[in-house]
């Protein structure tokens, strides 16, 4: 008895496949669901990364874009689980290249958006057993920032 099923395959004249096994198909056609159905947020979830979105934050005039920025430094500082390794006037970098060291860590770029500049995060779980909720993370930072500027 052979362990693998056999699909049989046919062109049907407008060049559809048709397929034989109608259990395998039924098979496929859940798993595809289940995988489609696995990819969409929670509520709950989706109304977070909404906050975060409407929450990074800007700055439009050098003592609130400095404020903001030296806030931001702050922030990486305490919550990141590595030292600062490169740092801009736009650009705060707090990562690890050692494969085997583990943490959080953060990168945070000023952008031009306008006349405005924004503020984005981006946090990296560099462990095996995970991170704290790294959305939640992303969040505080947005508060933090916002919180500083004027």
């Amino acid at each position: 008895m052979s362990y693998f099923v056999k699909i049989e395959t046919l062109i049907n004249t407008q060049g559809q496949f048709c397929m034989h096994n109608k259990k395998l198909t039924k098979y496929l056609s859940a798993l595809l669901l289940l995988l489609l159905t696995s990819c969409a947020a929670s509520p709950e979830m989706q109304a977070r990364r909404d906050e975060y979105d409407r929450t990074i934050p800007t700055c439009s005039n050098d003592s609130d874009c400095q404020a903001k920025w030296q806030a931001a430094r702050a922030w990486v500082v305490a919550n990141s689980d590595f030292g600062i390794r490169s740092e801009s006037d736009s650009r705060i970098m707090a990562t690890s290249n050692i494969v085997s060291q583990g943490g959080l860590g953060a990168v945070v770029d000023r952008v031009a958006n306008g006349n405005d500049y924004q503020f984005l995060v981006d946090l990296e779980c560099f462990s095996a057993y995970g991170c704290p909720n790294i959305l939640d993370s992303m969040l505080d930072f947005n508060r933090s920032v916002n919180a500083a500027g004027n």
